[in-house]
């Protein structure tokens, strides 16, 4: 059996996503075709490779272990590449980084067009957005991309990680909101106003539910969003309050079209943004280029 085929790609994908049904829909497959090819899998090993547990499907230790070869041949394959084309010299190429949609104006002023003028014939692939149920720090382990940025606290043996303030997590509120003429708010204070969410798998809201929780104070959100540019938009409208940092608003800061009020709570005073890549793996010259900009970028 070759480990690396489409068989074993789809029994870490259903590890991944805790079921068939969302992994064929994050592969873009019908769920049938998941389905059949772990059975076929299964025949052909004569052991089971999924168990049911509630809702989900787990892997048995069988299956553990046919994800783990398939996933370390995949990164020995990757790092092949690599290692070959860096002995041929070779400036093109790919590199894969994953940037929070809070990030994305500081990476693509900051760095993008120095990457770019330096390597002129390398593809930048830029995913963003909030990822679900996989995190961008899960992708740099699986070899998925080759540098992440990340918000909030991260701690893995496996990354290489570097630590950087982001600012207070602040309500973003517009000119002539209740709260805009406030130097700070209280927790308390914005539970009475309608509220702007990202999903919980999201950095910044994970902060905006720690303070809540540490606070006391059930919230139920009056809107819900997948992207930080569309909640500072929903805000902008006047509709609700955003959460995120003044970095990750600046331009609507400087344009005045929002104000960004500091949250009065311990969590929420400090926030972290993290720049991961995996220990040990040998980045591009490119890769390696667009790492050192990434580390001084704010």
């Amino acid at each position: 059996m070759n480990l690396l085929d489409k068989r074993a790609t789809y029994l870490h994908e259903v590890d991944s996503c805790g079921g068939i049904r969302a992994a064929a829909e994050h592969l873009s497959v019908n769920p049938s075709v998941v389905s059949r090819q772990i059975r076929h899998l299964e025949r052909e090993l004569g052991m089971a490779l999924v168990e049911r547990h509630g809702r989900s499907l787990r892997l048995t230790e069988a299956g553990q272990m046919v994800v783990e070869s398939h996933l370390a041949k995949s990164r020995l394959n990757s790092e092949l590449i690599d290692t070959l084309s860096r002995l041929r010299n070779l400036q093109a190429g790919k590199v894969v980084v994953s940037v929070g949609d809070g990030f994305v104006d500081s990476f693509v002023n900051q760095v993008l067009a120095r990457v770019a003028q330096q390597y002129p014939d390398v593809l930048i692939e830029l995913k963003t957005g909030i990822y679900y149920p996989r995190e961008p720090h899960h992708m740099v382990i699986d070899d998925e991309v080759d540098i992440a940025v990340t918000y909030g606290p991260v701690s893995d043996p496996r990354l290489t990680v570097h630590s950087f303030e982001r600012g207070a997590l602040c309500a973003l509120v517009t000119p002539d909101h209740p709260l805009s003429g406030h130097r700070q708010v209280s927790v308390e204070e914005l539970a009475r106003h309608k509220l702007i969410f990202l999903p919980d798998a999201s950095g910044s809201q994970q902060c905006v539910n720690a303070v809540f929780r540490d606070a006391g104070i059930p919230v139920t959100p009056a809107y819900r969003c997948n992207l930080h540019s569309v909640s500072r938009r929903m805000a902008r409208s006047g509709v609700g309050v955003a959460f995120m940092t003044a970095a990750a608003a600046q331009e609507e800061i400087v344009r005045a079209t929002l104000r960004a009020i500091p949250i009065d709570h311990p969590v929420a005073r400090a926030t972290q943004g993290n720049l991961v890549r995996r220990t040990g793996r040998r980045l591009s010259p490119a890769a390696g280029y667009l790492w050192k900009l990434m580390l001084a970028m704010q």
